[in-house]
């Protein structure tokens, strides 16, 4: 008989969406934000002849999507929000910024700065040691949720793998 992985496993629910939703809402109230952001430019060859809106719509669900831009000032964060990011995120993030330079529904902010943030709950030194080698901030943001919802995962999903590398050079700085 095969065992039960872990009898207490939630039902899948949006908990990153969840706890992006919550940081904007607490720390960007004033500004305009928008959540799953499709970026770039559909492709040439796509938009050839006019196209109804409905048409539009679907040539953009092809392209790569943020999980949040938030318009703020003379200033455009793009977020990329994890419980537990991995190294990806870090090039997702460096990807959305070339590609909101394309955006044209975005056209009329192409010229402000950008800003790239990590969001994410747990956090993993490694990764944020090379986010900000990179340029990206990164914000450990715990939801009073989230404790709860990590007591549910096993014990090594509830850590980032440890990198003592990366612990030392953060003492340095």
């Amino acid at each position: 008989m095969a065992g039960i992985r872990n009898k207490a496993r939630r039902e899948w629910q949006p908990r990153e969406m969840q706890l992006l939703t919550e940081w904007l809402m607490k720390n960007y109230a004033h500004a305009k934000w928008l959540t799953r952001v499709r970026l770039g430019a559909p492709h040439p060859s796509l938009t050839e002849r006019a196209m109804t809106e409905t048409e539009e719509r679907m040539v953009g669900s092809w392209r790569r999507w943020a999980d949040a831009v938030i318009f703020d000032g003379d200033k455009v964060v793009i977020v990329e929000a994890a419980i537990r990011p991995d190294p990806g995120k870090i090039s997702q993030l460096q990807l959305y910024d070339q590609l909101f330079g394309t955006t044209p529904e975005f056209r009329e902010h192409w010229s402000k700065k950008r800003e790239l943030v990590l969001l994410y709950g747990v956090e993993d030194l490694a990764l944020v040691t090379l986010a900000r080698r990179q340029g990206i901030r990164c914000i450990e943001y715990i939801p009073d949720w989230l404790p709860d919802y990590l007591a549910i995962l096993y014990p090594r999903e509830r850590r980032a793998p440890l990198t003592p590398e990366f612990e030392e050079e953060e003492r340095e700085e």
